[in-house]
């Protein structure tokens, strides 16, 4: 997986969390833990594994959110999902 690849993810899922959070993205850094943002919940964190499946035309195991804790970790194991499953985007 190349570091473009998994750097597009982050910005996938930065996008998706302020917009589900209703918060600039630049308050979604990579390195954050997303539990620390305001509202941020279980929910939430289903929300964007759902986002990501649609987005990414994948099936990911909800586990995957609660054991990562940054977007860095989570897009990482995306880019994990993406490249078993061998698919691109969708949009």
């Amino acid at each position: 997986m190349s570091q473009t690849r998994v750097t597009d993810i982050e910005q996938t899922v930065r996008r998706f969390v302020a917009e589900l959070l209703r918060i600039g993205i630049e308050e979604v850094d990579v390195d954050t833990d997303l539990r620390s943002l305001p509202r941020f919940d279980s929910l939430h964190a289903l929300q964007v594994v759902l986002e990501i499946e649609q987005h990414y035309d994948i099936e990911v195991e909800d586990r995957i959110v609660f054991e990562t804790s940054t977007v860095r970790e989570f897009a990482a194991a995306i880019a994990k999902v993406i490249a078993d499953a061998g698919t691109g985007p969708l949009s």
